[in-house]
């Protein structure tokens, strides 16, 4: 890896350094070594600026933007940002890594990445969101498009600070007969977070979202998922788990409109609450035809008292078992995450021990 980006990421406390591909420190891109493997291997990762340089890809982005309802004016506004493209017939089973890190005090990251997967293509993303700085702003957009007969995993870890102020938007389209699987997880302290997911989803495709948040204290998040069944056999799920400590509070808004038959989907939202933390929830089923199954499911309360005293019992003090609880309750919205990818979640569990209540 760059000397430059290496010790970036160390001190960001991401996680596995030595694969990443790629970084963006402030507005400067630094590349991995592992970046050119990626070359040979026919998958292409560029930043934005150069892309954009470059009429194919180009053209390529301006489509995917007009596809997504996105205006491609706004591409050039970005201070920087990745085009990722994994082209047809193309899979490959190691994670693409690519970090963002707020270098600077007082730094606004304003970045939009572009993911296009081609059809009968396979890949693994995982990105790294953090700051070695007390204080700035991170606004973040991702343009995806998968293909048909393909998947893409995804995986983002966030690692902030208490006066870092965060929104981050994924929109995209999952073509026909296509598994998209999306994972967040955001364990360390930030002041504000809104987050937004828009997918939609066509014929016999699947799209699974799970995310993981804990919210400290005096911190605010938002999140909102939906996804949108369009194809006759399409599939959405979603979970998220969210722990809230005192004075925090968290509000999600989970949507599954369905617009076509033979569709499905289900929402899953758990939340615990440490003290007189705030957790609301609106889980939404829509649906403009009769051949669909929707369902949710919610439930928000606090650590029970058996719990607490069935880990006293075996031996570990009330912070320990506290601590086990909602890591396990945590890591339980990660289910179906690959091998390869589990490590950067567990990395992050950890360091869950720097910042939580109690932890």
């Amino acid at each position: 890896m760059n000397t430059d980006l290496k010790e970036y990421v160390e001190k960001a406390n991401l996680p596995d350094p030595h694969l990443t591909v790629a970084g963006i420190i402030n507005d400067k891109v630094l590349k991995g070594y592992y970046y050119n493997y990626l070359r040979r291997n026919g998958i292409i990762l560029i930043d934005l600026n150069t892309a954009l340089s470059n009429n194919t890809y180009k053209e390529e982005i301006h489509d995917i933007a007009y596809e997504l309802g996105f205006d491609k004016e706004l591409l050039y506004k970005a201070t920087t940002g990745f085009y990722i493209k994994v082209p047809d017939e193309i899979r490959s089973s190691i994670p693409i890594y690519a970090c963002f890190i707020i270098g600077s005090r007082g730094f606004t990251q304003r970045i939009i990445n572009v993911v296009n997967i081609g059809d009968n293509a396979e890949a693994f993303i995982a990105k790294g969101c953090a700051t070695i700085v007390p204080e700035g702003a991170h606004s973040a957009i991702t343009l995806l498009r998968i293909g048909k007969n393909s998947r893409l995993t995804s995986l983002m870890i966030h690692n902030w600070a208490p006066y870092v102020n965060v929104g981050a938007k994924t929109i995209g389209i999952v073509g026909e007969n296509s598994i998209y699987s999306y994972y967040y997880v955001k364990l360390s302290p930030v002041r504000a977070l809104g987050l937004s997911t828009s997918i939609k989803v066509y014929r016999n495709a699947q799209v699974d979202v799970h995310e993981a948040t804990y919210v400290h204290r005096n911190t605010n998040v938002n999140s909102s998922i939906e996804i949108e069944l369009n194809g006759e056999g399409a599939g959405g799920l979603i979970t998220t788990r969210g722990v809230v400590e005192e004075n925090g509070s968290m509000n999600t808004r989970l949507m599954i409109k369905s617009n076509a038959n033979k569709t499905r989907g289900h929402i899953e939202c758990n939340g615990l609450v440490l003290g007189k933390g705030i957790y609301r929830t609106i889980p939404v089923l829509e649906t403009k035809v009769d051949d669909t199954y929707l369902t949710h499911e919610a439930s928000i309360g606090k650590i029970s008292g058996e719990q607490l005293f069935y880990l006293q019992s075996r031996g570990l003090s009330e912070e320990e078992a506290t601590k086990m609880i909602i890591l396990g309750f945590l890591a339980s919205s990660m289910h179906g995450l690959p091998e390869s990818m589990r490590k950067y979640v567990e990395v992050a569990l950890k360091q869950l021990s720097h910042y939580g209540k109690g932890l």
